[in-house]
């Protein structure tokens, strides 16, 4: 594991911009981490499910049109209304894609050094509202998403470098007017 110091901004970043994971059978792979999608509610599709990660909790969001044999390999459930969404882990069952599943979570897990949570959330359920809040590239009521904060973030930072370039302009006072200016004061 990398030193604490170190994880700290990785963690702050993946809290502001989480990682959101396609676990669809066709993308999820042999090995590794599957392949990211933007976090954003246009990238995910209802076939499929999305694992996103923040540095804090797992979500494993299941859509409505999950394929049933990917919910009977992963959660032993043929329709989405028999996932259960209170299951804090993933059964193990004696198949390649519940193997490959548990073994992505377990991998970020392990590189993060904690146990994060595992949420399972179907898609149209209530808790729906906390997956989608960490989609940060889409608008939320009453904020921003991510590409316009990063241009109001933008914004702030060039009016201060605009601001702060008229005090380059200042004359700066040599050292003997400076130490002339520091025997008044005292």
């Amino acid at each position: 594991f990398p030193p604490y110091s170190a994880l700290i901004p990785l963690l702050t970043v993946l809290f502001l911009y989480p990682r959101l994971y396609s676990l669809n059978t066709s993308t999820l792979g042999n090995e590794g981490l599957p392949p990211m999608v933007r976090p954003s509610y246009d990238r995910i599709r209802e076939a499929g499910a999305h694992l996103l990660e923040n540095g804090l909790v797992l979500i494993l969001w299941v859509g409505s049109a999950t394929p049933s044999k990917w919910l009977q390999e992963v959660f032993g459930a043929t329709t989405l209304d028999g996932v259960d969404p209170t299951q804090g882990n993933l059964q193990p069952f004696d198949n390649a894609t519940s193997t490959r599943v548990r073994g992505v979570v377990e991998e970020i897990r392990g590189q993060r050094g904690q146990y994060l949570r595992l949420n399972i959330v179907r898609q149209n359920d209530k808790s729906e509202h906390i997956f989608r809040q960490f989609l940060v590239e889409d608008k939320l009521d009453q904020g921003l998403n991510y590409t316009d904060f990063l241009c109001s973030i933008h914004k702030e930072i060039t009016v201060l470098c605009v601001d702060t370039t008229a005090y380059r302009t200042l004359p700066i006072p040599s050292t003997m007017e400076h130490f002339k200016l520091m025997g008044r004061l005292y």
